[in-house]
């Protein structure tokens, strides 16, 4: 990885987490220091066992690497449906769909890192990872939100597809690492080593998070009616 990859890669994960804690901060003041050390140990957690080279362990029964990531995935939803997911939902609406925003330069940034032998091309705008389409559209639907109402079909229909456009790159690079299941080549074992890691347990967790906090917002909006 180029400098300018390191730093443009460090600098998302510091953008997502300062997101987590202005969100945070705005709604639940009082919660803003255990939210902090909890990002804290979770970075260094995280970049601790990919430094172990426990995830890297291809040939152990089962694979390692898939069941820590579903854990991520798992953490993520129960942090959503918590009592902190659902003061977090009550954010703004413009701001829980602008902060997926990131999601623009990290997809430029995964198409450096293809053109710096990184990563291979399918996680990429060149291969199969649309995602871009999701941080661009953020963008317009949060300004559209800043500034006038928004039909909340429109930010639904906006969630659905950053859902799946997020679920169609994560199940790429799953079958990608090289375990019995893996479907694509070259590999992605790269994202299991510092500071890469913190792309699946960081900046993955974060639209994900953020697209669950959107249909809490969503449903809590209908609940109480027009």
């Amino acid at each position: 990885m180029s400098a300018v990859s390191l730093v443009v890669f460090l600098a998302l994960v510091a953008l997502v987490c300062g997101a987590l804690v202005w969100g945070v901060r705005r709604v639940a003041p009082r919660r803003v220091r255990p939210v902090g050390i909890g990002l804290g140990l979770w970075l260094g957690a995280t970049a601790a066992l990919a430094a172990s080279g426990v995830l890297s362990a291809f040939d152990a029964v089962p694979p390692r690497a898939p069941i820590v990531l579903l854990g991520f995935t798992g953490a993520t939803a129960a942090l959503a449906f918590s009592r902190l997911g659902a003061t977090l939902a009550q954010l703004p609406l413009w701001a829980l769909v602008g902060v997926q925003a990131f999601r623009a330069p990290l997809e430029w940034l995964l198409h450096r890192l293809w053109s710096e032998g990184v990563l291979p091309v399918q996680v990429t705008y060149a291969g199969w990872n649309y995602d871009i389409a999701t941080g661009l559209l953020a963008v317009l639907l949060a300004l559209a939100l800043w500034r006038s109402d928004v039909p909340r079909r429109v930010v639904g229909a906006w969630n659905g597809l950053g859902l799946a456009l997020l679920g169609i790159v994560v199940a790429t690079a799953a079958l990608s690492l090289p375990t019995p299941f893996q479907q694509f080549a070259p590999s992605t074992e790269a994202i299991l080593t510092v500071p890469l890691i913190w792309l699946p347990a960081v900046l993955v967790q974060a639209a994900f998070l953020g697209h669950l906090l959107v249909i809490r917002r969503l449903r809590a909006d209908a609940a109480s009616g027009p």
